[in-house]
């Protein structure tokens, strides 16, 4: 195995141990906005033992916005960072995510939906509470 190799294969140990410690605010579970909706204190438990509280008054912007698909929203949404060299760029797949967030934002629905800067800061304003951010191993070996 030739050295290069080797240091690779320590870096992407290394790395993974430091994307769960980045990482462990993400849900362990992610609950339904209808689950959610029920609760007093509307949260979930996080990896790293704490919890993710959610405003109230954004999970009915929620599901005032998405109306009958609401049910199928499961929060918190997961937006992954994305390589770029320029700017901060997320995105996510999830369909039901994709609609609330093109409705509240004005923008069209698109699978992946990639979010920009201007578009995040729109959207905490909105629904901080509801997103969390992710950064996946692809995510840090193609910077």
């Amino acid at each position: 195995m030739s050295e290069g190799a080797g240091e690779d294969q320590i870096l992407h140990y290394f790395l993974r141990d430091e994307l769960r410690v980045i990482n462990s605010s993400l849900p362990r579970k992610r609950k339904t906005l209808e689950e959610l909706l029920k609760e007093e204190i509307p949260y979930v438990l996080t990896h790293d033992g704490g919890s993710h509280m959610f405003r109230k008054s954004e999970l009915v912007l929620a599901k005032k916005t998405l109306g009958d698909e609401a049910r199928n929203l499961n929060l918190p949404i997961l937006l992954e960072f994305l390589p770029t060299e320029k700017e901060t760029v997320a995105e996510t797949s999830d369909p039901v995510a994709i609609k609330l967030i093109a409705k509240l934002l004005g923008i069209p629905e698109v699978k992946p939906l990639r979010l920009y800067p201007t578009h995040l800061k729109e959207l905490r304003s909105k629904i901080g509470t509801l997103i969390i951010y992710l950064l996946s191993p692809k995510t840090v070996s193609s910077l």
